[in-house]
């Protein structure tokens, strides 16, 4: 075995711990820019909530108007921390600690491939090939502290090799426990580990020794009792089976990485993880005893590889497989040649996804992302009734709204169900039945995306009064037991900001010829104004 001496390291390898090391804080660097997804918006609502109040987010929910009792509060301690952190150190705070979670976990994945392997240039290649299935999945979310209580527990205490003392079962069964507080994710810990003890069980009972491993039994049993020892308890199983019945089809994360899709933006993603299932495969056969104590063997390794293709949310755990075959399978290869290999898929990697146009960006959100100008006129308006907005911009209008106008929908599509996503899809693309669901969810106000208002089907002019518009958004009126009220509001916002009164007027460049339908035939709540 190689030295493992930094001193005693051939040049090449050294260079590859460099190699490794650059990589790492290009990982931090990549994700220290701006909040680009809705859901971290949702994540720091509820962790705000929490924090305000002391106590779990209750059902009915007090965040958005539409739960009908699907959602469960399994990433209580992580959205606490992410919007903890938030307020005392600012959305810079915030962007700070997930550059540090991801480049902790890249970190923590060089480390295990290297101890596997006893080469820098295993983990140099190794990492790159993870953060590039992984990348997509890099957020100011909860399970960015799932990958890092994930590499802790299954893989720095777990995979590393020699005797359990009673200090290392202690860390063991600790870092599951916080693990099932801060993410979901937890529930795959007794799958992987009791496949592994499968593994061995079987491989002893070829071997005709007596099948059961006692130590690895009762690694099994902690990581299942400690998905219990959550809030959510046993409910989790079944909200964990029922998550993508309700996703299948409109959620991305939860759409395999085969898909048309991917295959047209991201073609490498399943190309990779398609490599890395058939080196699983080699492997096992060219090995023929993948069933050695060392976490993982080959039924962990496989399934991770498995499910990594079948959904997206799974490629982080393409580590293992990873782990498995470094472990496993070392190829005589010359250091130089090791190191060059590395560096070229590392370079690869890096060119493809990981290119970093600005290390601190002075926004700590894209821009054209979330509707900023339109939540201010929200804000500093009293409308009254029930909104309907776009799911992703639900986590940011909370926040900013802070209850004055509850959201329709935030991104937690169990709690609304999926027919309410189904619908929500039908509002916005103004299909047929949208007025009709609309009136029958009593729905006041509505805010909508203005390049989606404006490039499909007008609504009935009649129905509604235009009360903003700009090159992000338009809120619309909807006639109903709220609307004279609302329209009040809104002509009092403009008589106190007459400079802004051009908002609540269509743009003449939008506006269709006379004569033909149009979505801006809806008429300006200026005009109700006095009447």
């Amino acid at each position: 075995m190689p030295s493992t001496d930094p001193n005693e390291l051939p040049w090449p390898e050294r260079f590859a711990r460099l190699g490794v090391f650059a990589l790492c804080l290009g990982v931090l660097a990549r994700n220290l820019g701006p909040l680009k997804e809705g859901d971290e918006w949702m994540h720091l609502s509820i962790g705000r909530w929490m924090l305000q109040h002391g106590t779990l987010l209750p059902s009915p929910d007090p965040l958005i108007w539409n739960d009908r009792g699907g959602d469960l509060q399994h990433e209580w301690l992580a959205q606490i921390v992410l919007a903890g952190v938030t307020q005392l150190l600012g959305f810079a705070g915030l962007r700070l600690l997930r550059g540090v979670l991801i480049a902790t976990a890249a970190a923590l994945v060089a480390h295990l491939l290297h101890r596997a392997s006893q080469r820098w240039s295993a983990a140099l290649g190794g990492t790159a090939i993870w953060w590039l299935v992984t990348q997509p999945h890099a957020a100011a979310r909860p399970h960015v502290l799932g990958w890092v209580f994930a590499l802790l527990t299954l893989g720095v205490v777990l995979a590393q090799p020699g005797r359990w003392s009673r200090r290392r079962w202690l860390a063991y069964g600790a870092l599951l426990v916080v693990w099932a507080q801060a993410h979901s994710s937890q529930i795959v810990a007794p799958v992987f580990v009791g496949l592994h003890t499968l593994g061995l069980m079987w491989a002893r009972w070829r071997a005709g020794k007596p099948p059961l491993d006692r130590p690895w039994l009762a690694r099994t049993l902690i990581a299942a009792i400690a998905v219990f020892l959550q809030p959510c308890g046993w409910q989790l199983l079944p909200y964990a089976l029922r998550s993508p019945k309700v996703a299948e089809g409109l959620v991305e994360e939860w759409a395999p990485t085969w898909a048309p899709d991917i295959w047209r933006v991201q073609p490498w993603i399943p190309l990779v993880l398609g490599a890395v299932l058939l080196s699983v495969l080699a492997v096992a056969l060219w090995r023929r005893k993948p069933w050695t104590d060392a976490f993982p063997n080959l039924l962990p390794a496989l399934l991770a590889s498995v499910e990594g293709l079948h959904t997206r949310r799974m490629t982080f755990f393409s580590w293992l497989p990873l782990l498995f075959v470094v472990g496993q399978f070392r190829l005589a290869i010359p250091a130089v040649a090791r190191t060059l290999l590395a560096f070229a898929v590392a370079g690869s990697v890096w060119w493809t996804v990981g290119r970093v146009p600005e290390v601190w960006p002075e926004n700590d959100w894209v821009q054209g992302n979330f509707p900023v100008a339109t939540t201010q006129f929200l804000a500093s308006t009293p409308l009254e009734g029930r909104l309907f907005n776009p799911d992703p911009w639900g986590g940011w209008l909370t926040w900013w709204l802070k209850g004055r106008l509850q959201p329709s929908t935030d991104g937690r599509m169990l709690m609304a169900g999926r027919q309410w996503a189904l619908d929500g899809l039908a509002i916005q693309a103004h299909a047929p039945q949208a007025e009709s669901l609309l009136q029958q969810n009593a729905i006041a106000v509505v805010i909508q995306r203005s390049s989606d208002w404006l490039r499909i089907r007008p609504l009935d002019p009649q129905q509604f009064a235009l009360a903003w518009v700009d090159d992000t958004a338009v809120v619309i009126l909807r006639r109903g037991k709220d609307f004279q009220r609302n329209v009040t509001a809104t002509c009092a916002f403009y008589a106190k900001q007459p400079r802004l009164a051009s908002m609540g007027r269509w743009p003449m460049r939008l506006q269709a010829p006379p004569g033909q339908p149009s979505p801006t035939d809806v008429p300006s709540v200026l005009d109700l104004c006095g009447k």
